[in-house]
This record gives C-alpha cells, structure tokens and sequence, in this order.
C-alpha cells in the first residue's frame, strides 16, 4: 500500500483545493455579508417606522394649527391697542436721547427700544435736521 503525501500531488490536484477553499472563503464572506445586510435593513426599517412617527405627529399638529387658523378667521378681530403711557414715555425719552446724539444701539440697551424701532427714530431725527 502505497501512501500519497503532499508532495506526491499533481498541479491539477492543487488547484482543485485552492478552489475549494477559496470558496469556502468567499461563501464565508457572503455569509457574514448578509448577516450584515440583515442588521441594516432591521435598523432602517427600525428608523423608518420612528419618522413614520413623527411625520404623523407633524401631519396632526398641521391640521390642529389649520383647524385653529380658520377658528381664529371667523372671531372678529379687535381694534389696534394704542399706545401706554408707558410706551409714550418710551418714546419721549427715546426722542430726547436721539437729539442728543445717542445711536439706535443705545436706545436698544438703555430704554429697550426695538432695533427697528430705534434705527427710525434716529433715522426721522437725522432727516429732521438735515
């Protein structure tokens, strides 16, 4: 009896193992791809259901905000609130500091004037005495 050692192969007979085990790796990797794949595609179905949420929630607070628009289109509006006296005393003072040369930035920090508000006031004065 006669035994065959590595040695005794022919190149026929090694190549037909070095295929072998080259596709034993590769349906290995394959394997381990899928099992990949599967992971993701639980996770983005996973994210998908929890924006399908939200988009939901959105599409209810839409519809809430359109239902309470039309509600707030049939009250009947109020009349514009003049000013307080408060407020004119404000805009005195505002007035006064902007004859004195006091810049919009100033009568924002200082009295609290919108910004809009002071760049017309200064910009009213700056007309005024040109």
């Amino acid at each position: 009896m006669t035994t065959l050692t590595l040695t005794d192969w022919s190149v026929t007979e090694w190549l037909l193992t070095g295929n072998l085990f080259f596709i034993l790796l590769l349906v290995g990797v394959m394997l381990q791809q899928r099992v990949r794949q599967k992971n993701d595609l639980a996770e983005l179905r996973q994210t998908i259901a929890v924006l399908e949420q939200g988009h939901e929630a959105m599409s209810q607070s839409t519809i809430g905000i359109g239902r309470r628009i039309k509600q707030l289109e049939k009250q009947p509006v109020a009349a514009p609130r003049t000013m307080s006296e408060t407020d004119e005393m404000r805009f005195a003072q505002a007035s006064r500091l902007v004859g004195m040369g006091a810049s919009a930035s100033d009568l924002v920090e200082n009295l609290g004037v919108a910004r809009a508000e002071a760049d017309l006031l200064v910009s009213l004065k700056g007309r005024a005495t040109a």
